[in-house]
């Protein structure tokens, strides 16, 4: 849901999501690893960015079920 809005580097979702950076990149790695994700490289930045739009809105529809379900 963090890179709903826009691509990010790491800096930026920890920051955003309240994860800690060990949580973001294991998530950011297995994310990559399935294909969701893309990576631009700048320098020794790397910003993440959802391969498929509609990641974010099966992302959203699943949180909003399960808040259903509470």
């Amino acid at each position: 849901m963090c890179l709903a809005e826009r691509p990010k580097t790491v800096s930026e979702l920890i920051e955003n999501c309240g994860l800690a950076q060990s949580a973001v990149s294991q998530h950011l790695s297995k994310l990559k690893s399935v294909g969701l994700l893309d990576t631009t490289k700048n320098g020794t930045n790397v910003t993440y960015s959802l391969k498929y739009k509609k990641a974010a809105e099966i992302s959203q529809l699943l949180t909003s079920l399960n808040q259903e379900l509470k």
